[in-house]
């Protein structure tokens, strides 16, 4: 993340958003995404079920209180770990949580 997206973020006010918080849900995100497909996938997985989910609300959060030019700096990151995340997982039907790495295992 680059320091003038780090700067936006601080400049939030906000607790959840700061450049810290962010930061640290894009080093988890982007350490979920690159764990092997066997982890990530099967029910009652707490990386897919918790972790990675709670972290890439974070990251959405994030791309939407940014800027526009910012929020793409900061979706350059996110958008190959997503792919790779997308790559790894499968869709579960039955499961509607809202946004679409919630509903994946």
């Amino acid at each position: 993340m680059s320091r003038r997206v780090a700067h936006a973020l601080d400049r939030l006010g906000r607790d959840d958003l700061d450049a810290a918080s962010v930061a640290q849900a894009l080093a988890k995100w982007s350490s979920a995404c690159h764990a092997p497909a066997a982890k990530l996938q099967g029910e009652n997985n707490h990386l897919t079920e918790f972790i990675a989910p709670f972290e890439r609300d974070t990251l959405e959060r994030a791309l939407r209180a940014l800027p526009r030019h910012l929020a793409r700096e900061l979706r350059s990151h996110v958008a190959p770990l997503d792919e790779l995340y997308i790559a790894k997982t499968v869709p579960v039907p039955t499961w509607n949580n809202g946004n679409w790495w919630k509903n994946r295992c």
